[in-house]
């Protein structure tokens, strides 16, 4: 098992994997900023960005958004490198689309789009991504609810064997910054629809990314062992040794 995480600058960026992945096993380098605008994780959260479900399969509201923060990102931040992640191959090409409307009627930012530059910017699917690193990372959800206001459990490759394991990939691939763009949050989810791990670790995640590591110690208090990660960790390794 990974016993170091080396990359991420805030503990925020692997907290959640740490719990949910790693047994809080996992050695983090904790940031003196708790709170800090330039790093950790940030939640956008796009209540009228629409999922054509049986359609184009894409949220095309939620890619413009997306692509908008990613020259947003360029003009403020050119320093940064920057990756897009989705989690399906049609809201990466939705993306992508955008992105070469947008420059086309702007190329002022043209040379960020470039293939030979240093950690070149990319939008990848959560299939593709194991392996990419960069400061920054927006990820678009793409899934979302139905014309009834109903959420389908359904997630496409998150739903399959090893889907918790994508995910876990997917949300670990930021040095600096996550940002997550959806529809959907966390209490929109019906588990008692599912049992696959994917989406369960899925809902919990959202839950981290819109309230923080408050969402962690609630699930903690649910199980009744500790108000906090820290705690839960102390308890764990105090059980392995023996003590009652």
């Amino acid at each position: 098992m990974l016993l170091c995480h080396y990359r991420s600058n805030h503990e925020s960026l692997i907290a959640f994997s740490n719990k949910h992945f790693y047994n809080n096993h996992l050695f983090t380098f904790p940031c003196a900023e708790e709170e800090c605008s330039n790093l950790g994780i940030k939640f956008h959260y796009l209540p009228n960005a629409a999922y054509d479900r049986g359609g184009s399969g894409t949220n095309i509201d939620e890619a413009r958004e997306v692509a908008k923060a990613v020259f947003k990102h360029f003009r403020e931040n050119p320093e940064l490198s920057l990756g897009v992640g989705t989690f399906s191959i049609r809201q990466k090409y939705a993306i992508e689309d955008v992105i070469e409307e947008m420059l086309r009627e702007d190329n002022t930012l043209e040379v960020f789009f470039a293939k030979d530059r240093l950690e070149h910017f990319f939008v990848k699917n959560l299939e593709t991504i194991q392996g990419d690193e960069r400061d920054i990372i927006f990820i678009s959800v793409g899934y979302g609810k139905d014309q009834r206001g109903k959420l389908p459990m359904n997630f496409g490759p998150i739903n399959q064997v090893g889907g918790a394991r994508r995910l876990n990939v997917l949300v670990t691939r930021a040095r600096k910054r996550l940002e997550i763009f959806s529809s959907i949050k966390g209490d929109d989810f019906d588990l008692s629809k599912t049992d696959s791990e994917g989406v369960h670790s899925l809902k919990h995640y959202l839950d981290f990314a819109e309230k923080g590591k408050s969402a962690l110690i609630r699930e903690t208090e649910a199980i009744g062992l500790a108000e906090s990660p820290f705690e839960e960790s102390v308890y764990d390794l105090l059980v392995s040794k023996g003590y009652k």
